[in-house]
């Protein structure tokens, strides 16, 4: 659903959707993980909000992206690129082709026990896993659009449910099975004012809200005076490929 989701809204959603944060690409430079020399493959790229800043600073991309018509968004975005329009669970990878691994906000949606063992096998030794994702709300900063945002999110979720405490993939389910040797996590908070309508665009694109909560949202922020501040975080992991 949630790939299908995003094809379906792919020009809004290379519209709406913040960048990741300078240091973020930073880290992945200085881990190896990015930068001159570093091929490397992305998994679930999208539209190209990373790989366009990957490639600038010098990366020779392979981006894997399902979506037909996100995958056409990424050409242009990206000219010169290399994309495969497929799944990471049914890409074919060359054995040892990669010094790196890299995902923005994609490998939640995927079967990580399929996966991880064919990511390794694509890897040189000593290559680079990087998964990294923005969250949307920063239970550190409350606010009164946030209180709002609860209200909405409160009402379809079921007396049994609770939300998750932590982003996925974790640390550990990236670990999981020996294939890779955690590196270390790194996290990043920051902020970005939104009017109503931008909060109705990027609203729009989470897989889990309607149409109708992403409109109840924007108007909560107008009624807030017609902009709001968003406070969010950037997670990044970092794991190496561990010898077999």
């Amino acid at each position: 659903m949630s790939g299908t989701h995003f094809e379906q809204m792919a020009d809004a959603y290379a519209a709406a959707r913040p960048p990741y944060s300078a240091a973020l690409y930073d880290a992945l430079v200085a881990e190896g993980a990015a930068g001159p020399g570093v091929r490397a493959l992305e998994a679930g790229a999208g539209s190209g909000l990373a790989t366009a800043e990957l490639v600038r600073r010098g990366t020779d991309i392979v981006a894997l992206e399902p979506g037909a018509r996100l995958a056409a968004l990424l050409r242009e975005a990206v000219p010169g690129t290399e994309v495969l329009v497929s799944r990471l669970e049914d890409a074919v990878f060359p054995r040892a082709g990669f010094d790196a691994v890299v995902a923005a906000t994609a490998m939640h949606w995927v079967d990580l026990d399929a996966v991880l063992p064919r990511l390794h096998d694509a890897l040189r030794p000593g290559g680079r896993l990087a998964v990294w994702r923005n969250v949307f709300g920063d239970d550190a900063v409350r606010t009164a659009f946030r209180d709002r945002v609860g209200e909405i999110v409160a009402r379809r979720r079921g007396p049994d449910d609770a939300p998750a405490r932590e982003a996925r993939p974790t640390m550990a389910e990236l670990g999981a099975g020996g294939w890779f040797e955690p590196v270390r996590t790194e996290r990043w908070r920051w902020s970005v004012e939104l009017t109503g309508d931008q909060v109705r665009r990027l609203f729009r694109t989470f897989s889990d809200w309607t149409a109708d909560e992403a409109e109840e949202a924007g108007a909560a922020a107008d009624e807030l005076g017609g902009r709001v501040t968003e406070h969010y975080r950037s997670v990044l992991h970092l794991l190496r490929r561990r010898d077999r």
